[in-house]
């Protein structure tokens, strides 16, 4: 019997590793650049290439992007590097390669099967989880771990639709409160001969005081807001936790928690009936890891 479990948590831009012990402590993390590949077989041989010290480890986790159901059948096209992933199954490719027990989960639901079990919905009979990145991934919780939906596609929030009445289109909420939407909202505001190309370029300036990169913040939390209120209404869990690099703001969580609250007194004419508390994930930077090793046990 290993005395570790190896989890691995592929992205678009990285995969990383970690061997993970028994009271889930890290022994030791590593990452690869993610290549793109022209054949399946090429991506996960070279997945499985990058693993380290297989006969000390006793199960696999997967952490990966895009739709990925119950039985780790990739349904749907995720980043650029990884498309060639889609109508795969990670479990079977994983195991034959390793010959050991592989357990895969989507990305967002990872990290909020890492926050229901260890971290800031521990003890909860409902949260979600709202990971803004790139995206804004997601995932529903009940107190005995993640809620997939007929099709797996529950806490899809980035789907999440709404109406723009400028010309009646269906749009998705996550494309106005990721990261990429903040950017948006920024070069749309400025007259810079160039535009800023990541987030925390306008964060910095948003902190310094900077005018249109504090218009451009307030406008992107508005966003947010309409998005956390829209799952507080649909599922009214006890907690919301915010993940991504962002919620290790604190200013950033004080922000949201202050529109949510007033944002309800308006919307529902100071009744107040959503109670749902706004948290941030405690094991931002781990949870992908962690849950993925969480999903073998189940």
């Amino acid at each position: 019997m290993g005395k570790y479990d190896l989890g691995i948590d592929i992205g678009g831009t990285f995969i990383k590793y970690a061997l993970v012990d028994k009271n889930y402590d890290i022994a030791l993390k590593w990452n690869v650049p993610t290549e793109k590949f022209k054949t399946k077989d090429q991506l996960y041989d070279y997945i499985y290439s990058n693993s380290r010290e297989l006969e000390a480890v006793c199960n696999i986790g997967i952490s990966a992007p895009g739709l990925i159901d119950a039985d780790s059948n990739v349904k749907s096209y995720a980043a650029p590097n990884l498309r060639i992933m889609y109508g795969t199954n990670i479990n079977h490719e994983i195991s034959k390669r390793s010959g050991k027990k592989v357990a895969t989960i989507n990305d967002a639901k990872a990290a909020g099967l890492c926050e229901l079990k260890m971290g800031n919905a521990k003890g909860t009979d409902s949260s979600a989880f709202l990971i803004i990145g790139t995206g804004t991934g997601g995932c529903i919780c009940n107190r005995e771990g993640v809620i997939y939906g007929k099709d797996s596609f529950a806490g899809e929030f980035h789907h999440l639709p709404f109406i723009d009445l400028r010309d009646n289109s269906i749009k998705r909420q996550g494309d106005y409160c990721s990261m990429i939407a903040l950017l948006q909202i920024y070069n749309s505001k400025t007259w810079e001969k160039e535009s800023l190309k990541y987030g925390r370029e306008i964060i910095k300036k948003y902190l310094k005081g900077h005018a249109i990169a504090q218009e451009a913040v307030e406008e992107w939390t508005d966003n947010i807001t309409v998005q956390i209120i829209t799952l507080a209404v649909f599922y009214n869990p006890e907690v919301i936790c915010i993940g991504g690099g962002i919620s290790e703001e604190e200013w950033f969580l004080d922000i949201l928690r202050e529109k949510f609250q007033n944002t309800m007194v308006e919307y529902f004419e100071e009744t107040k009936p959503i109670t749902t508390e706004i948290k941030r994930c405690k094991y931002n930077n781990d949870a992908n890891i962690l849950g993925a090793i969480l999903n073998t046990k189940f």
